[in-house]
């Protein structure tokens, strides 16, 4: 791997091979001309590299007019917060999510607060290509810093109307793999009155995070060791970058990321039922905490944009995506973490008999299969085959994707990877089975 990786919500790779400090620097003043002179936020996280992406992301945008304005160590959707105030024409956080430490990335965020929409990336890519309007002396700026953008954060989120900051008592362990949460976990924990204990609060000297970066079933058994050895009520995980949370249960269960979505359209729509939005690879437990309370789940393309676009054309004002990320407008339009836990700390205050793994039990239990295969070939040649197979798909916006009893079928191409996704889930291990089965024939086929 030698060029770095480019998608909808911006640039990464290997930091000193297929990502470098020229490409950040490229990177940063084809976005600095894409949102015009102006003040552009800047946060990252907690990778070794960090300093040295984040000083040539300030070169970038100063070279082209804009001021940089350094909010220092904070997550993804404090950048996207500090992104929609006045006077700030974008944001880039200096991230590459849960990747390992080895790699680094930028995320770009519009004026909007949100990750640049299809035409803000089409003119991205047009620019990236054209001659650089770089400024001349007399028109530099100076780089300014800006504190106190975690504790707005916090702040904000606990005022939100649904979030309750007093009642149970209760008691959360936080693994933060050395990253952002550890300043965001505890300031919201304080915020709404929970006590806290932290688990990997540190990077390690080498430069890598103390565990999986990626907050999932491999990665938290530590927290569900912790989380039983010291009588907490929950375990919250998170990614480097502090926009997706996945959970432990009090009994020490790695429930996952999964169930953080559908806690909080539990709870939400508990109050406040209407339309809520998740992506096609979603599990259907958020249709069933919709279902609870009467209302629809709409689905959309993969990605944190299709999920707010797809909100903002159903009216919807809660989603998310099923890798734990949590959408609330009454917050901002992007995932949050802070969101997620104030939400599940809500719901068990509202229920005060109601344990974690009573709320989790609440839900049907279904069965997921994740696998991807090397595919070079034209996938719509690979999608008839599939019809033929597995019969009309009920949808085509990303893929393909069929809804089964019990469940769902979702195959598409990476947009990053010579590969072909295949994610499905049910509750009945036949109908998986069969389905894969059906899909490695077809492959098979057009080989």
């Amino acid at each position: 791997m030698d060029k770095p990786i480019i998608s909808g919500s911006g640039i990464r790779g290997i930091f000193g091979k297929s990502f470098t400090v020229q490409d950040a620097c490229s990177f940063a003043a084809a976005f600095g001309e894409l949102v015009g002179p102006g003040r552009v936020v800047v946060g990252r996280d907690t990778r070794k590299s960090g300093p040295a992406v984040e000083a040539a992301v300030c070169a970038g945008l100063l070279g082209v007019g804009c001021t940089p304005v350094l909010l220092g160590i904070v997550t993804t959707p404090t950048v996207q917060l500090e992104a929609i105030n006045d006077g700030v024409c974008g944001g880039i956080a200096v991230t590459s999510s849960h990747n390992p430490g080895e790699w680094n990335a930028l995320k770009l965020i519009g004026p909007d607060g949100v990750f640049l929409r299809a035409e803000a990336r089409a003119e991205l890519t047009k620019l990236l290509t054209a001659e650089r309007k770089w400024i001349t002396y007399r028109n530099c700026t100076e780089t300014e810093k800006l504190e106190g953008s975690t504790f707005r954060h916090v702040n904000l989120v606990a005022k939100m109307p649904l979030v309750q900051k007093n009642g149970r008592k209760l008691r959360v362990v936080l693994d933060v793999t050395g990253a952002t949460a550890a300043l965001l976990g505890p300031a919201m924990m304080d915020a709404i009155n929970v006590e806290w204990e932290m688990i990997f609060p540190e990077m390690t000297p080498e430069g890598d995070f103390p565990r999986i970066a990626e907050p999932n079933r491999e990665s938290l058994s530590v927290l569900a060791e912790e989380v039983v050895r010291r009588g907490a009520d929950v375990g919250f995980g998170f990614d480097p970058d502090g926009d997706r949370l996945a959970l432990v249960d009090n009994k020490g269960r790695l429930i996952g990321e999964e169930y953080t979505l559908a806690f909080a359209l539990d709870h939400v729509l508990g109050h406040n039922p209407g339309p809520s939005v998740v992506n096609l690879s979603t599990s259907r437990l958020s249709e069933d905490a919709a279902e609870k309370h009467g209302c629809t789940v709409f689905r959309s393309p993969v990605g944190e944009v299709n999920v707010i676009e797809e909100m903002e054309r159903k009216g919807a004002d809660i989603g998310g995506e099923g890798n734990g990320g949590v959408i609330h407008r009454d917050c901002h339009l992007g995932r949050d973490s802070a969101v997620a836990m104030a939400y599940v700390v809500s719901y068990l205050r509202e229920h005060p008999d109601m344990t974690v793994s009573d709320w989790a039990d609440s839900f049907p239990v279904y069965i997921n299969v994740k696998k991807k295969v090397n595919f070079t070939g034209d996938f719509g040649v690979f999608a008839e085959e599939l019809e033929k197979q597995l019969g009309t798909p009920d949808d085509t916006c990303d893929g393909l994707w069929w809804r089964r009893n019990g469940g769902w079928v979702h195959i598409r191409p990476s947009g990053t990877e010579p590969v072909v996704r295949f994610i499905a889930e049910n509750s009945e291990t036949e109908i998986l089975d069969n389905d894969y089965a059906l899909f490695r024939k077809a492959l098979i086929c057009v080989e």
